[in-house]
């Protein structure tokens, strides 16, 4: 009898929430191949102070890696603050814009321009990148012209960066700076004016850039165009149905990134919000996809919950799902078939740095990418002392294993 009573209570524990010291809900639910999935450093070196070139475990590659994205060849680029860097095929970390340990803002030539804190990339769809700059409110891109990289501005007035005292500001009082008439104008070119920046700029097929600028979604053709799509929306709490697009409000602070998903809609990590929403262009309308919910609950998605989450978003077009992970959450997840399930870590007490995904210590956490290259590994950015540095990747070692007969 007093086994039975044992045995019920441990399935009774082992479906229902526990709830941490601090009151925060929790509920993991691994994904099914859990066992399957391991985790290790990709790129960075332990407490590297600083930019250094070199093979990827030796390189310097900063602190604050906010972006991360590919071209269809494999070949990988990284934005750190005022420096993009790029992974060659064999292995080696280079700087390919920017000066290392030094920010400003200055176009043209790679080697010698100047860029801004808290960059975010994206393949322009033309060959080169689309480089947010949140520091310096303006989007730029990033072309090879004959064999040399330049740096230009599309879109946005850089003479009024955001000042020190203003991105403190964000960081430690979490609040977004004030967006006036003057701060989001649309425009072409240095007629546009932007506001705060968020960590992901993204493309579309006709290589229009899209970015979250303060809880505004704006819209920025190759010519330099920028157009907002909510102009009457702002920050607000989420429609319980369907809501127009133009009068949209997001609650996005420190994240607020995004992606297209396979069905060719923006999908945006709303954190404040704890939840995801998708953003139709054609039907112009705006739906909560997942969530909303507290704590780190996983299960269907309209019943699980983010801790100050989510703040990323990726999509995975080779396994058909996205990944997401939080500000506060110690997690990286995925959302497919209606669900979100925890692909690595799940657990605030790990303490691991390379080994199985599940063990792994995962802790402001931010989800890069998917190589376009087989087997599909996906890449991230976390926090602490363990990856403080570091980019991780999260990949099935039976993936890389060379099949018999093959070369």
């Amino acid at each position: 009898m007093i086994r039975q009573l044992l045995v019920a209570l441990s399935l009774a524990f082992s479906f229902s929430p526990i709830v941490l010291s601090q009151g925060v809900p929790v509920k993991v639910e691994y994904v099914k191949d859990i066992d399957d999935w391991c985790v290790d450093v990709f790129a960075g070196a332990a407490n590297a102070d600083g930019f250094l070139q070199g093979p990827l475990r030796e390189a310097g590659i900063g602190r604050n890696a906010w972006s991360m994205c590919f071209f269809p060849d494999g070949q990988a680029f990284l934005a750190v603050d005022g420096v993009i860097t790029t992974f060659t095929k064999d292995g080696i970390v280079r700087f390919l814009a920017g000066s290392p340990g030094l920010v400003g803002y200055q176009d043209g030539p790679a080697a010698q321009a100047l860029l801004g804190r808290q960059l975010s990339i994206c393949p322009d769809g033309k060959g080169g990148l689309y480089v947010g700059d949140r520091s310096n409110r303006c989007l730029r891109r990033l072309t090879l012209k004959g064999k040399q990289w330049i740096v230009e501005t599309v879109a946005g007035n850089p003479t009024k960066p955001a000042s020190e005292e203003q991105l403190k500001r964000v960081r430690e009082e979490g609040s977004l700076p004030a967006a006036g008439k003057s701060d989001l104008v649309d425009g072409l070119g240095k007629e546009a004016r932007f506001s705060y920046l968020h960590a992901t700029v993204i493309a579309d097929a006709a290589c229009n850039a899209y970015l979250m600028d303060g809880n505004f979604l704006r819209r920025i053709t190759p010519q330099g165009k920028v157009e907002t799509l909510n102009p009457t929306g702002g920050t607000g709490l989420p429609a319980k149905e369907d809501e127009p697009l133009a009068s949209a409000k997001f609650r996005l602070i420190m994240g607020g990134a995004m992606c297209f998903g396979g069905d060719g809609n923006i999908y945006v990590a709303d954190r404040w919000n704890h939840c995801i929403r998708k953003v139709d262009l054609q039907k112009k309308i705006v739906s909560i996809a997942v969530g909303p919910g507290g704590g780190y609950v996983d299960g269907p998605e309209k019943k699980c919950g983010f801790h100050d989450s989510p703040g990323h978003i990726v999509y995975d077009p080779y396994r058909k799902r996205f990944y997401t992970t939080g500000v506060d959450d110690w997690g990286l997840r995925t959302w497919e078939n209606g669900f979100m399930k925890t692909i690595a870590g799940g657990n605030n007490k790990n303490k691991a740095l390379e080994g199985p995904s599940k063990e792994s210590s995962l802790h402001w956490t931010r989800v890069l990418g998917v190589d376009p290259r087989p087997p599909h590994d996906i890449y991230f950015a976390s926090g602490g002392p363990v990856w403080d540095g570091r980019i991780g990747r999260l990949y099935r070692p039976a993936d890389h294993v060379k099949k018999e007969g093959n070369p």
